[in-house]
């Protein structure tokens, strides 16, 4: 599907099934997208970031670079394919955007013109407002997969509880009496993310709570066991596409009804 409401937008969009544990080529196509998994869950990892894509999150991929993209469970996948040079305020890295009702709904309303589509000035405005959405965007809410096995739970209560702890998973597994690989296994089934990234996830979500309450990004970077701002800025980064400054600065995001 492609719209040319005129010299500033153009898109194309496209709905995949992709089946459980399918890994997409993605060598990068000079153009940047927008995906979002109606269903399942979408595993993308870059030179940039590590993300885990669930259907209360569209990820943004920026035209250059190469992504690494798995699904897990069956995905009904929506991808919105825009033109390089429509808007100069898309973000330049990939990044996690918080999937709203309006957001969702001008997703699907814009895959119901088929392919290829009707020149439609409603399908142009809704491409308008998907751009806008985009450049307008707020990072997405840290979800936080709970695990079943009781060693696992025990791991990330003690996270959760002392986010300081620089306990390795070598040195929970030595203390449980079983292999750092077997907890790296469980991980990875249980949440769909590895220890190290869980433990980065954790951390976010009371950074992103701290930083709401103004408390300052020295003293987070601290209690979250960083050495330094530097590092605990880093780390945001890499995950939200931006630095905890820029996060703190911005206004409100859209409210979601209940």
């Amino acid at each position: 599907m492609r719209f040319n409401p005129g010299v500033r937008f153009a898109l194309s969009c496209s709905v995949q099934d992709i089946p459980d544990a399918t890994v997409l080529e993605d060598p990068g196509c000079g153009r940047p997208r927008l995906m979002f998994p109606a269903t399942g869950v979408l595993l993308v990892s870059s030179d940039t970031g590590h993300w885990v894509v669930s259907s209360s999150r569209a990820i943004w991929l920026a035209a250059r670079g190469r992504h690494h993209i798995r699904a897990l469970g069956n995905v009904r996948l929506k991808t919105f394919l825009f033109e390089p040079d429509c808007s100069p305020d898309l973000p330049a890295q990939s990044c996690v955007l918080h999937v709203t009702p309006l957001l969702r709904e001008v997703m699907r309303s814009l895959t119901r013109y088929g392919n290829p589509a009707r020149p439609s000035r409603k399908a142009a405005l809704l491409g308008e407002l998907l751009l806008e959405k985009v450049i307008d965007r707020a990072p997405a809410p840290i979800e936080l997969p709970e695990p079943r096995d009781p060693r696992l739970a025990v791991i990330c209560a003690r996270i959760q509880l002392h986010p300081d702890d620089a306990t390795t998973l070598g040195q929970f597994a030595a203390g449980m009496g079983c292999s750092e690989r077997t907890l790296h296994r469980l991980f990875l089934q249980e949440t769909g993310m590895s220890f190290t990234v869980w433990r980065h996830q954790a951390k976010l979500r009371l950074a992103l709570e701290w930083l709401a309450q103004g408390r300052s990004i020295l003293d987070i970077s601290l209690d979250l066991g960083y050495q330094n701002q530097g590092a605990f800025t880093a780390m945001f980064r890499k995950y939200l596409g931006m630095a905890p400054s820029q996060y703190a600065a911005r206004p409100a995001p859209e409210a979601v009804p209940a």
